[in-house]
């Protein structure tokens, strides 16, 4: 009798396709004593595991807005339509639905790379397609750890990764499946991405929607960023900034968001038109209107950006004329479907920042200050170029800069968390927002999310510190 499995860890290997591009099985799904035979099965398996990455539970939508609104960028406006409440509070519970659907989502996508990664070797076909295929799994894979540490467990450099992480599962196992510290966790990330390097060692910059080199290249350098291995991260990150991208220029940037493919982009996940349209739930409707428009510019974000700084050009007010509040408007559409949005997962602007921070913190100033300077010679009008800072307030600088740049892309909460920096929300208790902290420390409890209660149910595993069991 075959035997059906249900849940994270008992997912079965091919996922349940988003718009209908998988179909393997009419239910989409294999039971655990099936594995994939061939060559078309394996990449069938592949594209299903992309799609779990673009769910509205993870990159679709949740993840970066859960992390946005965790900040200091943006605020809940009062009258709103009841989401994103526990996380802009930071008052999340064990049953919190959009902790457990994240968790969930991401270890479908891990299951499904793992799936790929376990199989491919034993199946026929061409060699380099069989690398490649393998070289995408370890990267997704790799992805979706390194999105599940930063979320559930505390930064690897305020703890030297020393504390619990979360589960790493390698392959399908019925035997329950205990925390890693986030040490192990990282060195799995580490090496699932040099593989992958390995393996897509033919596939080059042209690659922008499904991994490549470059990709694992830069998404290492974050990683090491993170785990402070700092002269790694300047490694891999000069290794991307080398191979040929190119920064979107001033002209460019007005369209950069809509147009998803661009020669600044390493790893988009890219939405095609009606097919992949999530109506209501995409990115952008939840910030602007027609649409929830819930989620508000903070008028701090808005006056820290200054007049000459092209990227200003993304805070505008709703278009309906209903309130004098700014939204974002880096969402508001693509292929003429309003907030939709391929999130550019990995750019070449990040690689700059990645350097200039690993400089910052091995107090090589002139360097981290350089690498801005490039950056911002194509996103500030007159250049904007940094001179004479103090080597005490060069980090600052950086993360005002990563502020500027990846505003509302979930890059700040854990930009402040990694270097042990509270989120300070200067604009608080207003009448505008909903009641939330005005500081929420880097060390507290509340900083990192609590193991979903569905999981600990069924994989007894230690609750984050706050969360109770």
């Amino acid at each position: 009798m075959k035997k059906y499995i249900i849940g994270i860890f008992a997912a079965a290997a091919l996922l349940q396709a988003c718009s209908g591009k998988l179909d393997v099985k009419p239910n989409n799904q294999l039971d655990i004593g099936d594995a994939l035979g061939d060559l078309p099965a394996v990449q069938s398996a592949l594209t299903g595991t992309y799609d779990a990455l673009q769910q509205t539970e993870y990159y679709g939508r949740n993840y970066w807005v859960m992390t946005e609104v965790s900040g200091d960028n943006v605020y809940l406006a009062a009258k709103n339509s009841n989401r994103f409440i526990s996380s802009f509070k930071r008052e999340y519970n064990v049953q919190d639905v959009d902790v457990e659907n994240l968790w969930k989502t991401a270890y479908k996508a891990i299951l499904g790379a793992n799936n790929v990664i376990n199989s491919v070797d034993s199946v026929a076909g061409d060699q380099e397609v069989k690398n490649v295929a393998k070289g995408e799994a370890l990267f997704i894979r790799a992805l979706a750890y390194s999105d599940l540490v930063n979320m559930f467990a505390k930064p690897y450099r305020n703890t030297n990764g020393s504390q619990a992480g979360v589960p790493l599962k390698l392959k399908f196992e019925l035997a329950q499946t205990p925390r890693s510290t986030v040490a192990q966790v990282y060195t799995q990330i580490i090496a699932d991405l040099t593989e992958s390097k390995k393996l897509l060692v033919n596939v080059g910059i042209k690659s922008k929607y499904r991994a490549s080199q470059y990709a694992a290249s830069a998404l290492l350098a974050r990683v090491y960023l993170a785990k402070g291995d700092d002269q790694a991260a300047i490694t891999e990150a000069t290794n991307v900034i080398n191979a040929g991208f190119s920064l979107a220029s001033p002209s460019d940037l007005a369209t950069f968001y809509s147009t998803p493919g661009t020669q600044e982009e390493i790893f988009t996940l890219r939405y095609v038109g009606t097919a992949e349209d999530f109506g209501s739930d995409n990115i952008g409707k939840i910030y602007l209107k027609p649409g929830y428009g819930d989620v508000r510019v903070s008028p701090d974000l808005y006056n820290t950006v200054g007049s000459t700084d092209n990227r200003k050009m993304f805070i505008g007010v709703f278009s309906d004329g209903s309130t004098g509040e700014r939204t974002n408007l880096k969402f508001s559409g693509q292929d003429g479907i309003a907030g939709m949005h391929s999130p550019k997962i990995l750019r070449l602007a990040e690689m700059y920042l990645i350097r200039a921070e690993a400089y910052a913190h091995l107090n090589q100033s002139a360097n981290a200050i350089s690498n801005l300077n490039i950056l911002r010679a194509q996103r500030i009008t007159g250049g904007g170029e940094l001179s004479g800072i103090a080597d005490k307030d060069v980090l600052d600088y950086v993360l005002a800069e990563s502020r500027n740049e990846f505003m509302f892309e979930g890059h700040r909460y854990f930009d402040l968390l990694r270097n042990g920096k509270d989120v300070v929300r200067n604009f608080c208790h207003s009448l505008l927002e909903i009641t939330a902290p005005c500081t929420i420390s880097a060390t507290s409890s509340i900083a990192i999310c609590p193991i979903p209660q569905t999981e600990i149910n069924t994989n007894p595993i230690e609750q984050n510190a706050g969360y109770g069991q």
